[in-house]
């Protein structure tokens, strides 16, 4: 088994200014990037999203897309987590996800720390972490298991009391035909609807 050494990702000089060797088209993050599309076409539309907890992004680069979060369900409801925060957000807390544990009662979250290919540990640690703090009635946006470490995030989701739709079967439900045909096929919105069951 190789072993994982991803530490070398965690540097804010990789994420913010060599965007370039990130892999797939980023769209350096603005309103082109797919989070941003999949907030306002999808996210910004959930009628039913928990009166209860926070709206939250793991990984909120040049908050663009946390932007708009922000405007749709106010701003002290919404907090971000990165390694950095070069626009000064006032709702971003910078730290390391590794070193994130605390209870936040959390109504949406998106897991969008790191990637699949350069820091899978982090990323799947996004995952738990957030996915134990999501209220009942709570969303989740993330990799479903067409993910680059091969992770089995829908069995781990389903472990954690929720029901995942992946994107591709939205698609007669929200207009996301703007959207990378990638991005559809490889994220999932995972609702908290039963019990926990940790493993």
């Amino acid at each position: 088994m190789t072993k994982i050494n991803e530490s070398k990702y965690y540097d804010v000089d990789f994420w913010y200014t060599q965007i370039d060797k990130h892999g797939g088209n980023v769209h350096d993050y603005g309103k082109q990037y797919y989070a941003y599309q999949l907030f306002e076409k999808l996210v910004a539309k959930l009628t039913d999203m928990p009166d209860e907890g926070y709206i939250v992004v793991l990984g909120t680069h040049n908050c663009v897309s946390f932007d708009l979060l922000c405007s749709t369900f106010g701003k002290d409801r919404c907090i971000g987590f990165d390694i950095a925060n070069p626009t000064n957000h006032p709702q971003v807390r910078v730290d390391n996800i590794l070193n994130v544990i605390e209870d936040l009662p959390i109504a949406f979250v998106h897991n969008d720390v790191g990637n699949f290919s350069f820091t899978p540990i982090a990323k799947l640690h996004a995952q738990i972490w957030a996915a134990k703090n999501v209220v009942p009635g709570g969303y989740f946006l993330g990799r479903n298991n067409y993910n680059k470490a091969k992770l089995p995030l829908e069995h781990v989701m389903e472990r954690h009391g929720f029901t995942n739709a992946n994107l591709s079967t939205l698609t007669g439900i929200v207009d996301l035909k703007d959207i990378a045909t990638d991005v559809i096929e490889g994220h999932m919105l995972s609702k908290k609807t039963g019990m926990k069951e940790y493993y």
